[in-house]
């Protein structure tokens, strides 16, 4: 089990709170998909975004990862790179509970690796669980490729809610 956090000395000899990676294995680079589940998703070594692997599929498939559940208001980011020649769209869900999710589309931004950020994406209160990406499959005359790399969900134990990213925004919402 991982710590929730890392302490890190400054010269000062103060202890700073550094966030932590929730995922494992977001980049692909142990070769296998695990602990990620998917109904269709594999392990390609074709043109990944960084090392030596990246997540592909074909079609409108999911592939998802499940955690502990953390305080959705101390998620500092998820971020992740995604590749689609087509240039489609694509869609991402956030876990709240086991039939609590939220889904979002989300555009292609070009046929090549574009960095994307979902913070935005997440409720203002809750529970964060599991995260799921799905590709994508229709449309045009390619083939519907999709590529996965370097997903990242970075969660900070000790930050505050006006800290968070949007942090004064889902103050306001969670207030409600």
């Amino acid at each position: 089990m991982r710590s929730p956090f890392l302490l890190l000395l400054t010269a000062t000899g103060l202890a700073l709170a550094v966030p932590v990676e929730l995922l494992e294995n977001g980049d692909f680079e142990s070769g296998v998909l695990s602990p990620w589940t998917t109904n269709s998703w594999t392990i390609s070594t074709t043109e990944p975004h960084w090392g030596a692997y990246c997540a592909f599929v074909e079609g409108n498939y999911w592939i998802r990862q499940d955690f502990t559940p953390v305080d959705v208001s101390k998620v500092v980011s998820v971020t992740f790179w995604h590749r689609q020649p087509e240039v489609a769209l694509f869609g991402i869900e956030f876990y709240y509970g086991q039939s609590d999710y939220d889904f979002d589309i989300i555009h292609a931004q070009g046929p090549d690796w574009s960095e994307y950020d979902a913070t935005y994406l997440l409720r203002p209160a809750g529970n964060l669980e599991a995260v799921r990406i799905w590709g994508y499959s229709g449309g045009g005359p390619d083939p519907d490729y999709n590529y996965l790399d370097d997903v990242s969900i970075m969660y900070d134990e000790d930050l505050s809610l006006d800290q968070a990213t949007f942090g004064t925004i889902k103050a306001l919402f969670a207030a409600d």
